[in-house]
């Protein structure tokens, strides 16, 4: 019963976002997250440790505090521009979104067999880079947890999602999905910067800390021959976002299967932590990405 009500609160906030201006559903957000920054105290907490562990030899506490409230502004509006996706329309999308680098993903799909690997992150507003797959005419699929424990949101969510032309691959039995797709030239997206699982994950350094990794996209890359795209959206001002994708990564293969999964997702941390401190307010500070929280 309280699933279905969460749910219905959702739909209803939904529908009352996609009546205002985008300019004050954005304000909107902005206030939510600037709230939620406040009234979360958990996440609040959560984020000033992971902040002060990754700049806390470099940046000061107020300057921790400043990223962090810029970082749950970002979450509000981020979620704000999700649920306003199934009114947006190509031509919107373009006038928000810039996108630079993708000249070496053209050279790539143009030569037609093996597609690319795409490597994710929660960064910047990384809902609305699903748009790529329209904006570019590319076929983009990206691995997605399902929201198991609301199937109702996990639904809307999905559609939401399918509005931007992306295709949505669950993570549960998903390698014959992204071979397949990969086998069509086509582009796969895997988010690399979530805690993972003790028995499933890599020890590797992130931001200086040893980080539970998921080899996943080392892995897949390494086995299929496809090429690793780092790519990042950019939020600029209030609406406006920029779209970063980077020349492939340069992957080690020395023929140790063992050791070069796990150089190739030091790499794949070094990059994201690259982007990170240039942008420090845009990533999701929020999740436990170094340990799992304590038990009372």
């Amino acid at each position: 019963m309280i699933p279905y009500l969460y749910y219905l609160l959702l739909k209803g906030f939904s529908f009352f976002i996609n009546l205002l201006p985008e300019a004050w559903a954005l304000w909107v957000g902005r206030q939510l997250g600037r709230v939620a920054y406040y009234l979360d105290r958990e996440h609040r907490c959560v984020s000033l440790q992971n902040l002060d562990r990754a700049f806390g030899k470099e940046k000061t506490k107020e300057e921790l505090r400043r990223i962090a409230k810029k970082t749950f502004q970002n979450l509000g509006m981020t979620a704000i521009e999700f649920l306003r996706i199934p009114q947006m329309d190509l031509e919107m999308v373009r006038r928000r979104m810039t996108i630079e680098g993708l000249e070496p993903t053209r050279e790539i799909l143009g030569k037609g067999n093996q597609g690319a690997l795409l490597m994710l992150s929660h960064f910047g507003n990384w809902e609305l880079m699903g748009w790529l797959a329209k904006v570019t005419g590319y076929s983009i699929s990206v691995l997605a947890r399902p929201v198991k424990k609301n199937s109702k949101v996990n639904e809307m969510v999905s559609e939401i999602r399918k509005c931007t032309g992306l295709e949505v691959i669950s993570t549960e039995k998903a390698s014959r999905k992204v071979l397949q797709a990969l086998s069509r030239n086509g582009l796969v997206g895997i988010l690399i910067d979530q805690r993972a699982k003790r028995s499933e994950g890599i020890w590797v350094d992130f931001f200086g800390n040893k980080a539970p990794t998921t080899p996943a996209l080392a892995v897949l890359a390494m086995r299929t021959g496809a090429p690793v795209i780092p790519i990042f959206m950019v939020r600029e001002e209030f609406y406006r976002h920029r779209v970063l994708i980077q020349k492939p990564l340069a992957l080690i293969h020395s023929g140790n299967i063992k050791k070069d999964v796990e150089t190739n997702t030091q790499l794949i941390n070094d990059t994201l932590e690259a982007m990170i401190r240039q942008y420090p307010d845009q990533w999701f500070w929020v999740h436990r990405r170094w340990e799992r929280k304590k038990r009372l």
